[in-house]
């Protein structure tokens, strides 16, 4: 999946996220082999390591937490309209 193509993706998605958690998740997109579901679960496990790799953060990293989240659940999304 290009940047691009996820990017188009996640601007139908409704409701709109918040507007920090959207620029969040546009920072994390990149380019990467693979379905939309896969590449959107990998984009939440890299956020969701990054954070775990710090254990003395603290509130800093509330916005990357919240980011893995929203991708574990678009990638679920993802894969049921895959199966429709």
């Amino acid at each position: 999946m290009t940047r691009d193509e996820v990017l188009a993706w996640l601007d139908t998605r409704r409701p709109v996220p918040p507007t920090t958690l959207r620029a969040r998740l546009r920072c994390a997109v990149h380019d990467a082999p693979g379905g939309l579901a896969m590449h959107l679960a990998h984009l939440g496990q890299e956020l969701l390591a990054g954070v775990t790799s710090q254990p003395a953060g603290g509130r800093e990293l509330a916005l990357d937490l919240l980011a893995a989240d929203a991708f574990a659940t678009y990638a679920f999304e993802a894969q049921a309209e895959d199966e429709t």
